[in-house]
C-alpha cells in the first residue's frame, strides 16, 4: 500500500546566497502491506515527521520515490495530491485537530462534506460511526465538552467516514494517559481487523510500537526495521 524507496530530504537554513542543507532522511525505503500496522519510533527530531508530511504529499523529497497503492505519486500536483489524501488516507493527530465550533456530528461529517456525499447517505453514515467508536450519545457535543479520549475517537471517526484504504497517524495516543491510550489502540487494532485499513502511525511511545504489526526506527536520519538483519 505505500512503499518508499531511496527517499532523503534536506532542508534548506540561512540567508539566500549562503544557505547550507540540513540532511532530515537519508535515502530511506520501505513497503508497508494492505491491512498491516506498522509504526515509525524515533525521537523528536528523528525525521519521523517529515517521513510523515513526504508520504502524505505536503512536502516533496529531494531524492527518491514514493509509491501508494501501486502508483508512483511522487510527481503528483497539489491538486493530484488533494485528491489523494480525500480518498485515499485518513489522518488522526496528537492533538486531535477538531474543528471547535462543530459539533461530534459535524466533524466526523465534514469529510464527506467535502466530497459531495448527499446529506441523507452523510447522516447514515455519520450515525452508525458515532455508534461503532462509541459516541452516540455525544453527538450534538461541542470538542471542549468531550474527553481527551472522546475527542481522538471523534478524530478516528472522521478519518475513517469515507473507508479509505490507509489511515496516517501522528502521535495518535501522545496526549493521552494511559488508561485511555489503551482504549484508543484496542479500536485502532479492532478497527484494523475488521476493515483491512492499514496504519501508518509516527510514534516515540513504546507501547504504540510494540502493538503494532511491524516497527521501523528512525534514527539521524537513517530508517531500520526491528527483527529484520540488517544486510553487509
Amino acid at each position: 500500500m505505500i512503499k518508499v524507496d531511496g527517499l532523503s530530504h534536506s532542508f534548506k537554513v540561512g540567508k539566500k546566497g549562503n544557505e547550507k542543507e540540513i540532511p532530515v532522511l537519508k535515502n530511506v525505503s520501505l513497503a508497508i502491506q494492505k491491512g498491516e500496522i506498522a509504526s515509525i519510533v524515533g525521537r523528536s527530531g528523528s525525521g519521523k515527521s517529515t517521513l510523515l508530511n513526504l508520504v502524505s504529499g505536503y512536502i516533496a523529497p529531494t531524492d527518491g520515490k514514493i509509491t501508494v497503492g501501486g502508483t508512483e505519486v511522487t510527481g503528483f500536483s497539489e491538486k493530484e495530491w488533494a485528491a489523494l489524501r480525500l480518498d485515499t488516507f485518513g489522518f488522526i493527530f496528537q492533538s486531535f485537530q477538531l474543528i471547535p465550533s462543530l459539533t461530534t456530528f459535524e466533524n466526523i461529517e465534514l469529510p464527506l462534506t467535502l466530497k459531495g456525499v448527499p446529506s441523507s447517505a452523510r447522516k447514515t453514515k455519520v450515525t452508525e460511526m458515532l455508534y461503532r467508536i462509541g459516541l452516540d450519545n455525544h453527538s450534538g457535543h461541542y470538542p471542549n465538552e468531550l474527553s481527551g479520549g472522546q475527542q481522538q475517537r471523534v478524530g478516528i471517526g472522521r478519518a475513517l467516514i469515507t473507508n479509505p484504504e490507509i489511515i496516517l497517524a501522528d502521535e495518535p495516543t501522545g496526549s493521552l494517559d494511559s488508561e485511555t491510550e489503551k482504549e484508543i489502540l484496542d479500536l485502532i487494532k479492532e478497527l484494523n481487523t475488521e476493515k483491512g485499513i492499514t496504519f501508518f502511525i509516527i510514534t516515540h511511545d513504546e507501547e504504540v510500537a510494540a502493538f503494532s504489526d511491524r516497527k521501523f526506527v528512525l534514527q539521524d536520519g537513517v530508517l531500520k526495521e526491528e527483527g529484520v538483519p540488517v544486510e553487509i
